[in-house]
């Protein structure tokens, strides 16, 4: 099962995004064929209230070395859920892959501080900000 990679789709919106299981399958498909994994069909997340709980911890648990995620952001969203799949994934030689993105993490504990360090810089800027504030001192500037 060493070229075996298991899909990982949403049903429903993340990161503010709806996008049909249909493209999230051929994408991941894509990506596989792209860096020559062999591509089983995905699991598909019941996405309910940003919950991940059911079908990737299935995913994680098939004995597959590879699971590619349509996007990095179908990670969980809390930071304790995400190292508890990153300890799951060390403990068991799993790869993580993000099809959209084009990551690929290898099994270490460095690859997954890389990633963390990639999700939390992308969280400080889309947290919500007064942008009113902003353009008005742009407005004063200008």
């Amino acid at each position: 099962m060493k070229n075996l990679a298991r899909g990982y789709i949403a049903s429903g919106e993340f990161n503010g995004n709806r996008i049909p299981q249909h493209l999230q399958n051929q994408i991941v498909k894509l990506y596989c064929d792209s860096i020559g994994l062999e591509f089983v069909l995905s699991r598909a997340e019941y996405w309910i209230n940003g919950s991940t709980q059911c079908q990737l911890w299935a995913a994680l648990n098939e004995g597959f070395n590879h699971i590619v995620f349509y996007s990095l952001w179908q990670l969980p969203n809390e930071h304790n859920k995400r190292f508890k799949v990153y300890q799951h994934c060390l403990k068991n030689n799993i790869n993580l892959h993000f099809a959209v993105e084009r990551i690929r993490t290898e099994v270490s504990e460095e690859a997954y501080t890389d990633l963390e360090t990639l999700i939390q810089s992308n969280l400080l800027i889309l947290e919500d900000c007064d942008y009113s504030k902003y353009l008005g001192l742009l407005e004063t500037l200008l």
